[in-house]
C-alpha cells in the first residue's frame, strides 16, 4: 500500500470491548492473588481487585434469589387463588332497572352499581348492587362472584394476575439484592481510597521537606 505501512488483519488496531475486559479481568485475577509480581502494586490495589471480583460474582448471581422470590411468591398467589376457587361462586344477576349513563373519558368505561336479584345458596333470593356497563337495560344478565352466604365479592385471582405479582416481586428482589451488593462495594472502596489518602498524605509529610528543600541538608541537618 503506497504511502503507509499495511496493517495485517485482526492485528495492531484498537482492541475490541470484550477484549478489553477479559484484560481487565486477567489483571484484576493476577492482582488479588498477587501473581503480577509488581512492585508498584500497593496491598489496597489487590483489595480492590478482589472487591471487584466479589462484585461482579455477587452481581451474577443476583438473579438467583429474585427467582426464588418470584416463586415463593407465584407458588403462595396460586394457593390462596385456589382455596378462594372454593370459597367463591360465579352466579348469574338479572339487573332489575336501568343502570345509569355515566360520563366516560376517552379510553375509559367505568362499571356503574346497579339493583340486580341472584340466587345463591341455590333457592335463596337474593337481592344487592352489581357493577354494570352504564346504560345497561332492566332485564340484563350479568355475572356476579359470591361468596358462601351470597354476598357480592371480589373474584379469585387469575393466573395473569399472580404471575404478574411474581414478576414485581422477583425484579424487586433484583433490584435491592444489585443496590445493596453496588452499596457495599462503593463503601468498601471508599473506606480503601480514604486509607490510601491517609498513608500517601504521611508519606508526603516525610518527604515533602526535602523535595521542597525546606528541610536543611548538611552535618546538623538531615
Amino acid at each position: 500500500m503506497a504511502g503507509g505501512t499495511a496493517q495485517p488483519y485482526g492485528g495492531g488496531g484498537e482492541q475490541g470491548p470484550v477484549r478489553r475486559l477479559l484484560r481487565r479481568v486477567v489483571l484484576c485475577l493476577r492482582q488479588s492473588c498477587g501473581a503480577d509480581r509488581n512492585p508498584l502494586c500497593r496491598r489496597t490495589d489487590r483489595r480492590r481487585a478482589r472487591l471487584l471480583i466479589a462484585l461482579v460474582v455477587l452481581l451474577l448471581l443476583a438473579p438467583l434469589p429474585a427467582v426464588l422470590v418470584g416463586q415463593l411468591v407465584y407458588r403462595h398467589g396460586s394457593e390462596a387463588a385456589a382455596v378462594q376457587r372454593t370459597q367463591r361462586h360465579e352466579v348469574t344477576a338479572v339487573t332489575l332497572v336501568p343502570a345509569a349513563q355515566a360520563q366516560i373519558r376517552v379510553g375509559q368505561q367505568l362499571d356503574v352499581p346497579v339493583a340486580a336479584r341472584w340466587s345463591y345458596p341455590p333457592g335463596q333470593a337474593r337481592t344487592g348492587q352489581v357493577a354494570a356497563a352504564p346504560g345497561t337495560s332492566a332485564g340484563t344478565k350479568v355475572q356476579l362472584w359470591v361468596d358462601g352466604s351470597g354476598q357480592p365479592t371480589r373474584p379469585p385471582r387469575s393466573s395473569a394476575d399472580i404471575t404478574a405479582d411474581a414478576w414485581f416481586a422477583g425484579a424487586g428482589a433484583l433490584a435491592v439484592t444489585a443496590a445493596f451488593t453496588l452499596t457495599g462495594a462503593g463503601l468498601a472502596r471508599r473506606s480503601l481510597d480514604r486509607r490510601d489518602d491517609r498513608v500517601w498524605a504521611r508519606q508526603w509529610a516525610e518527604v515533602e521537606p526535602d523535595w521542597s528543600g525546606r528541610r536543611p541538608h548538611g552535618i546538623d541537618g538531615r
